[in-house]
């Protein structure tokens, strides 16, 4: 397949994560702003020792570039594109659960008053409400993002980049406390979820394609 294909298919793949995957979050979450009557979040007794950071709101918007980091590695390998036309469905359609289970289930994290020159944060919590609050899709997909780059990282490299990886997500995770965008049990029960959706994502591409030596890096 030409390089001109891949970059449509990675177009209508980054269509499918924005407007389905987004979308169904973000209609949730007017829904639940609308209709919620009961409030299901849970807050631990380490909350209160979660500091409001609003620097690391870069970190919390910069999440989204991630995707770029697959998206890369995938443009100019076929066997690794044939591999993204089965996983980012998977990855939509666990997104779309999610945000099923937010409205049967709406949770509110409340926020404190937003400091004067936290521009970044204000401009989060006039757009993004969080009451979709449990599991964090932050990071359900931050942990997909994660096994999607080792899955394509060769056997030999992996001592190197796991570390990198793995610094990546925790400072995902602690950036959706420090913005007070969700609580501990949010980032706990989407470790939980993000792991089995990465799991049935590996079951699956056992199925339909062995992972070999060619489509790692």
């Amino acid at each position: 397949m030409s390089e001109h294909r891949h970059g449509r298919r990675l177009l209508l793949h980054l269509f499918q994560l924005s407007v389905i995957a987004l979308g169904s979050y973000v209609l949730a979450n007017l829904w639940n702003a609308a209709n919620a009557t009961k409030d299901h979040a849970v807050e631990l007794p380490i909350d209160a020792y979660v500091p409001l950071l609003p620097w690391t709101t870069v970190i919390y918007l910069g999440f989204f570039l991630l995707y770029i980091v697959p998206a890369r590695m995938a443009y100019g390998h076929q066997e690794r594109m044939d591999e993204l036309g089965h996983i980012v469905p998977m990855m939509v359609a666990w997104t779309v659960l999610h945000s099923l289970f937010f409205v049967l289930v709406p949770a509110e994290v409340p926020r404190s008053v937003t400091p004067s020159d936290a521009w970044l944060l204000e401009t989060i919590r006039s757009s993004d409400h969080p009451w979709n609050a449990w599991p964090s899709l932050h990071v359900v997909h931050v942990i997909l993002l994660a096994g999607l780059v080792d899955r394509w990282t060769a056997v030999e490299q992996r001592s190197q980049r796991r570390p990198i990886l793995a610094l990546v997500v925790m400072l995902v995770i602690l950036s959706t406390f420090t913005t007070e965008q969700h609580y501990v049990w949010d980032a706990m029960t989407g470790a939980l979820t993000g792991s089995v959706g990465w799991w049935l994502i590996t079951k699956r591409m056992a199925m339909v394609q062995p992972n070999t030596a060619d489509t790692a890096d």
